[in-house]
């Protein structure tokens, strides 16, 4: 996963990604419907009813090593209550979570970071205190709002950091692209109800569940706070009115995913500038009143939303505006509340992504701990686990990588010497981070002794906030991560040319200290790899060596380049998965580049051992993406994520490579074959 520090407000209750969709989309089956196993050219088994229509394992991989591989696992493993989807990741974070919640309930731990993540988790689970507050907190915010009468007040509200009412952008220190060792000013468009942008003008499946579950959660939660039903309709009638005036100015997923979005979000200006683009909203005074007035330059992703925000921040449109902030403030804090209104916001979650029932409190408690607490969570996990031969194991094999990386960039052959020059040095030059940092964020002026669980939430944001304005203007430290490290993830930051393989990835089919070397290198070595090559596909390769939006390229590499991609593109776009929906190749391109070249990485390693079952090498690839998902969250992330879906992350990539076709005697006409000519590897 590339990893870009663009800041961009989301809503609290949106729980599912908001990528991308194309442009054109039949009608998708739900639940209790017959699902189409029609896809070309194979079916997608991460949906459990495609996996009902096969009765026995299939005798080889020579048709889809996705199937063949992970048969028994689709087989007897049951999406849980409260998920949405079952996959080899949530099998590593629920041993790291298990191992967390020893952190989170052992009351003799001592010290700074256990008395805070232990206060936040009891604070969470504390329904006797919560219920007693019922929507008070919140009432107290709608109240404000409400009090409102005029233009003037309504900035005066925007300018008060204690008022929690809500803003209509979002701005905060963030990196810029030019320079990305200094802190900025970055200015981004509010989150949007629906997700996409271009939902509001070309309305879809997913837009339609979304306005339904919001306005089911709506109807069910603003009636606490004094509102009929009539008045309810209304409010979300005048709310989803209001985001369609704004959605003009803000960029649609689709062009989010585009290779060309970091340029077109580039828009560095100075804060006189930046704040010439607002004549009625109050930009100016609410950047001062929230401690960012020192800042020099702004990055103002989306300029045209300023615009549109400028245009109707009237005395004409107050009503409205104080509507929105109110369903906003309702929608957005729902979590934060008593017991009801949580089991509410379940609800939601439910509708939109197809899940069913709840996950544990003490799950989410975690959750909820890991995000608000990040580096007090993380040294707790540290301080109990020792993970000092994890570091030294990924290290050495993230050097490994870079290593035949090297050779492999040396070796390309449409490459000029110049460019091939600069992706060396760019590769040279590429930190590895690996499991833990050793230097930590500062958390010794926070705490939540006594605290009920809202109060904690705003001691938390207040604590944040103000971290987020010393950051203004001063120079990146490296040395501190800008991650959790027990998510079960990896990233590539092309902004810093880093490589963070963390340690919530390091586990199950990924890592374990008695794997074989094909287990290993198909587990998280394919992973290292598929980070390192971010540096290098569509999007990473705008950055230069130190992180900056640079080409270096010369004009002729990088018209190979991108027809190399396009082939890509097209093979994917050839691709349809199920229900008739097609696979969009340019919003998954570099991820699947990512993870062709990850693979063909770690078959150069094996390669350089000799002796290498192949055939335990792919299988152990395949189950690493091994995935059942609801309906509803299998056609969010076919239509709006960056990566390929879990079956094309192992059928289509290993199709690219003769290891894969001899090791299962794979002959034309069987449906894993690809001829040469046909294979679509960028690197």
């Amino acid at each position: 996963m590339r990893k870009i520090k663009v800041q961009r407000l989301k809503k609290a209750a949106a729980m599912l990604l908001t990528l991308t969709l194309p442009a054109v989309q039949p009608v998708l089956a739900y639940a209790g419907e017959e699902v189409l196993d029609d896809g070309i050219p194979w079916v997608d088994y991460a949906l459990r009813e495609n996996v009902e229509t096969v009765t026995e394992k299939p005798e080889s991989a020579k048709d889809d090593l996705f199937l063949y591989a992970n048969y028994d696992w689709l087989k007897s493993t049951e999406i849980r209550p409260g998920y949405d989807s079952e996959n080899a990741f949530n099998e590593v974070a629920d041993d790291v979570r298990e191992m967390a919640m020893a952190v989170l309930t052992d009351e003799t731990l001592e010290g700074e970071d256990a008395d805070l993540v232990q206060n936040l988790y009891h604070a969470w689970l504390d329904w006797d205190a919560r219920n007693a507050a019922g929507v008070e907190p919140v009432q107290k915010i709608i109240d404000q709002i409400s009090a409102v009468k005029d233009l003037d007040e309504l900035t005066a509200l925007f300018c008060d950091p204690d008022a929690h009412s809500g803003q209509l952008l979002f701005f905060g220190s963030t990196t810029g692209f030019n320079d990305p060792e200094t802190y900025l000013l970055g200015i981004t468009p509010m989150g949007l109800l629906l997700g996409d942008s271009a939902e509001y003008s070309t309305r879809t499946e997913m837009g339609d569940r979304y306005e339904s579950a919001y306005r089911t959660e709506a109807a069910k939660l603003l009636p606490k706070f004094g509102y009929s039903e009539d008045e309810i309709s209304d409010m979300m009638d005048r709310a989803l009115a209001l985001e369609t005036e704004f959605a003009g100015g803000i960029m649609s997923s689709a062009e989010q995913m585009s290779p060309d979005y970091v340029q077109r979000i580039n828009n560095e200006m100075s804060r006189d500038e930046a704040f010439a683009l607002c004549e009625n909203y109050p930009l100016s005074a609410i950047v001062d009143a929230w401690g960012y007035g020192g800042a020099e330059k702004c990055l103002v992703s989306q300029p045209a939303y300023l615009e549109k925000l400028d245009a109707y921040y009237t005395q004409e449109h107050l009503e409205d505006m104080k509507n929105y902030l109110i369903v906003c403030a309702a929608l957005d804090n729902i979590s934060l509340l008593d017991r009801d209104c949580y089991e509410i916001s379940i609800a939601f979650s439910n509708e939109v992504s197809g899940s069913t029932g709840s996950r544990p409190d003490e799950e989410i408690a975690y959750e909820v701990v890991r995000g608000a607490l990040t580096t007090p969570m993380d040294r707790a996990f540290l301080a109990r686990y020792d993970a000092t031969q994890m570091k030294e194991d990924i290290t050495r094999i993230c050097q490994e990588c870079v290593d035949y990386y090297r050779g492999m960039l040396e070796s390309e052959d449409w490459l000029s010497e110049e460019t091939r020059t600069k992706a060396v040095e760019k590769l040279d030059a590429l930190t590895i981070n690996a499991v833990y940092p050793e230097k930590w964020k500062d958390y010794s002026g926070l705490s939540l002794d006594g605290l009920g669980y809202y109060d904690c939430v705003e001691a938390i944001s207040d604590f944040g906030r103000a971290y987020d304005v010393s950051l203004l203007g001063t120079k990146v430290d490296h040395e501190l991560w800008d991650m959790d490290i027990l998510e079960t993830n990896a990233y590539y930051n092309p902004q810093d040319n880093s490589i963070n393989i963390i340690r919530g990835i390091l586990g199950g089919a990924f890592y374990r200290e008695d794997m074989t070397t094909e287990e290993l290198y198909a587990g998280i070595g394919s992973v290292i790899g598929h980070e390192i090559s971010h540096a290098f596909d569509t999007n990473g390769a705008q950055f230069d060596v130190s992180g900056s939006l640079k080409n270096w390229w010369t004009e002729e590499d990088y018209a190979a380049f991108t027809a190399r991609a396009q082939k890509l593109i097209d093979y994917y776009n050839a691709m349809t998965a199920f229900g008739g929906y097609q696979v969009q190749g340019n919003n998954i391109q570099t991820e699947a580049i990512a993870d062709m070249t990850g693979v063909k990485c770690m078959l150069g390693l094996l390669e350089q051992k000799g002796d290498v079952d192949y055939s335990a090498f792919f299988e152990a690839y395949a189950k690493i993406w091994a995935r059942l998902n609801t309906r509803e969250m299998e056609y969010l992330l076919l239509t709006q994520d960056s990566h390929p879906a879990s079956y094309l992350r192992v059928n289509a990539t290993v199709q690219q490579f003769d290891q894969f076709l001899e090791a299962f005697d794979i002959k034309e006409g069987d449906g894993m074959y690809l001829a040469p000519e046909d294979r679509v590897l960028v690197w």
